[in-house]
């Protein structure tokens, strides 16, 4: 089986010092799969990395520094990616930074954790077999927010830098070797110091400090004197609100480089060194929004070490490929969890470097797995509306994939494609008592694509029929009663005539039905003929479920199920038969899951946030459901086979996390959950099609909060 990879360009460079920085030449692309998020206790603040049962498998250390937390998860790895059930240990209040290191010098990890609120570091020293002594405490400065590890004295025992956000300054610890610490000697940094990393910037074999400073907007450097003390900080303007750093080589002179994660500026700064110490003025390259914190390593094995940013105000994680020369490219964002304030670098499932995100607002870690490689966001497109539906088809037969997408602006957009996956400017088209779902089928014989509306405006309970003229333009809407409140729209031959008919969910809860309106092939339709369904249908679609070779009509009801018309051929159907799912379905998509010959589903959750996967018996009835919990409100599924395994997959919009989700099928019908891509703000609807060509399914989403349309590319080989 192959990895499916969406990978999403975004935004522009820009630099603070008035300087035209070169775009970082084309690199590698790198793409991150997520096979899951995993409980981490209560409003995670930082994440560490190690070893801590000597397995050779990386395992998650994890603080809990919400407002009056206490508290360090420890999570042991699988070594697939995969983590066990978290243990907690308490230590101090409010922790808000954990790193590691051998303070005993017996050979085993151990934990430092910042305290914010108790103003201590807790030291927890490991045993070697995934446990750890109970915590010791060490008084520091006040309001303590970071931890940098490192021998300062040239004894070969490691001592501790914790800067202090209260006090402003930054207190050293050095260590006694037995994993106890000496009192803080302490050193003024700039005003609220925020995180610090060490090492020798200068060359002359003593470790340095590198501190960001949140209220000045600084970066203080600090030179060792190889004693445990430090020469007075030498500060550096950075953006706005800097809250961590991380070091590396970024244009290969042999000297080290600064990236700070800038929260007020939504960007990264980028300082490079040179060999006496010093460090250039800033350029700054666009990080997302609300920088929480910053990594380095070569994440497309490319050689050059590139960028991961936490965004915390865009729930993901954007990666910057550098090209070798101290510069980045545009930002490629990922999604995460919700609110991610820290991430680490480690390796989790191969050899590759990974990601572990802890995401505050949803108790979790997240874990991005490194598949380097495929697939890319071509565009977004404005509509200048909010997004409602959308469809796709060739509208003017140029073999191009071209869009529609309805809008609030009682508008069809029509956005015709390019063939290369970017689409001309969108042209409107009325559609009088509003926009909603949208479908495409040629409903007069011509050979052209027409289109299909529901009408959302109150009491009109009609769709809109727009008849293409196929060169890539419609004519005026024709309406055609339909039942109370359509929500949603199919296209299928219902009784084998050869001319395409409609069904339409009515979620007026007064009526509950799908309205059958049977094609003319003129372009016009029969009176609609109502079939009561479960309660509010939301969503409409067309299957074989009986395996009779006769469509099938489906809804997902508001009210947890999913009703089945069975089609008898004629443009009839028997009464609908129900099957259980999640709370409030919203979309179903039907495929043959399992490769059993018979026609599965999966079915999309408004309100338990999950996807429903229901395997066809051919009769009508299903097997016990599997269950894949998501992040996010679910909006849309759709299937398609995207990494060309010959499986259908599934992809899912989270409406309130802004991201497409990939569900990817294993074969003998389980499911893994893939890579998850940030799209625009508030994805509604999506659909899939070959946007430019290359015969591989892309993904078209519509985004209702930011009144755009995402083009993902398809890149896998």
């Amino acid at each position: 089986m192959q990895r499916i990879q969406f990978p999403n360009l975004i935004s522009a460079i820009c630099a603070l010092t008035i300087l035209t920085l070169p775009i970082a030449a084309a690199t590698p692309p790198v793409v991150l799969n997520a096979p899951g998020t995993f409980p981490a206790g209560q409003a995670p603040t930082s994440v560490a990395v190690g070893d801590f049962d000597n397995d050779g498998i990386a395992d998650l250390a994890v603080t809990n520094g919400g407002y009056g937390g206490n508290t360090v998860t420890l999570l042991q790895g699988n070594g697939n990616g995969l983590f066990r059930p978290f243990v907690t240990y308490t230590v101090g209040s409010e922790p808000q930074f954990i790193t590691t290191g051998d303070f005993n010098k017996d050979g085993k990890v151990d934990l430092v954790v910042a305290n914010y609120s108790s103003n201590t570091v807790s030291i927890m020293l490991g045993t070697g077999t995934g446990e750890f002594e109970p915590a010791i405490n060490y008084p520091v400065g006040s309001e303590p927010y970071g931890v940098a590890v490192g021998d300062f004295n040239g004894d070969g025992i490691p001592d501790l830098a914790v800067v202090n956000y209260g006090s402003s300054n930054i207190s050293i610890l050095l260590g006694k070797g037995n994993g106890t610490f000496k009192s803080p000697l302490t050193y003024t940094a700039d005003i609220n110091p925020t995180a610090v990393v060490t090492a020798d910037f200068n060359g002359d074999g003593n470790l340095d400090l590198a501190v960001t400073n949140y209220f000045s907007n600084t970066v203080s450097v600090l030179l060792g004197n190889g004693n445990g003390t430090f020469q007075p900080a030498r500060n550096y303007g950075v953006g706005t609100e800097p809250l961590a750093l991380a070091l590396g080589d970024f244009n290969g002179d042999g000297n080290l480089d600064l990236a700070v994660a800038n929260k007020g500026s939504n960007n990264v700064a980028v300082l490079l060194g040179s060999a006496d110490g010093k460090f250039s003025l800033a350029a700054f390259y666009p990080a997302e929004t609300a920088p929480y914190s910053v990594v380095v390593s070569d994440f497309n094995g490319d050689g050059h070490p590139d960028l991961a940013v936490a965004a915390n105000g865009s729930n993901g994680v954007a990666i910057l490929l550098g090209n070798g020369q101290g510069e980045f490219g545009h930002p490629t964002t990922y999604f995460a969890g919700l609110a991610p304030v820290s991430l680490a670098v480690g390796h989790f499932a191969g050899a590759s470097p990974d990601l572990v995100i802890a995401d505050s607002a949803s108790n979790t870690v997240s874990i991005q797995l490194n598949a380097s490689g495929v697939f890319a966001q071509e565009g977004v497109y404005g509509l200048q509306s909010e997004a409602n539906s959308v469809a796709v088809g060739d509208f003017n037969h140029d073999g191009n994939l071209d869009m529609v997408v309805t809008t609030d602006a009682n508008a069809a957009a029509i956005l015709m494609g390019t063939g290369n996956g970017s689409f001309r400017p969108p042209i409107n088209y009325v559609v009088p008592n509003g926009a909603g779902s949208v479908a495409v089928g040629d409903f007069n014989g011509d050979g052209n694509l027409d289109l299909v509306v529901c009408n959302t405006a109150y009491n009109v309970n009609a769709v809109s029929i727009l008849l293409g003229n196929g060169n890539g333009t419609f004519q005026s809407a024709i309406a055609y009663p339909a039942g109370y409140t359509p929500r949603s729209v199919a296209v299928g031959d219902f009784n084998n005539d050869g001319i395409l008919d409609l069904a339409v969910a009515n979620d007026d809860s007064s009526v509950n039905t799908v309205s059958i309106l049977l094609g003319n092939g003129d372009g016009t339709f029969k009176p609609p003929v109502a079939y009561p369904v479960g309660p509010t249908p939301q969503f409409v679609t067309l299957g074989d479920i009986y395996g009779d070779g006769v469509l099938d009509v489906l809804t997902a009801n508001s009210e947890n199920t999913v009703s089945i018309l069975r089609g008898k051929g004629d443009g009839t159907f028997r009464a609908a038969e129900s099957v259980s799912v999640g709370g409030d379905p919203i979309c179903v998509a039907v495929a043959d899951f399992n490769g059993d010959g018979k026609a599965d589903l999966a079915v999309a959750s408004y309100d338990s946030d999950d996807i429903t996967i229901l395997f066809g018996n051919g009769n009508g009835t299903f097997q016990p459901a599997q269950v894949h919990s998501l992040l996010g409100t679910l909006e849309f599924v759709v299937t398609a086979d995207f990494n060309g395994d010959g499986l259908p997959d599934l992809a899912v919009v989270n409406k309130s996390y802004n991201g497409a989700t990939i569900l990817e099928n294993l074969g003998g019908g389980k499911f893994g959950i893939g890579a998850s891509y940030a799209v625009g703000s508030g994805p509604v609807s999506m659909a899939v099609g070959d946007a430019n060509g290359d015969k591989k399914p892309d993904l078209i989403v519509a985004n209702q909060g930011s009144e755009t349309v995402s083009i993902l590319l398809d890149k896998s080989q």
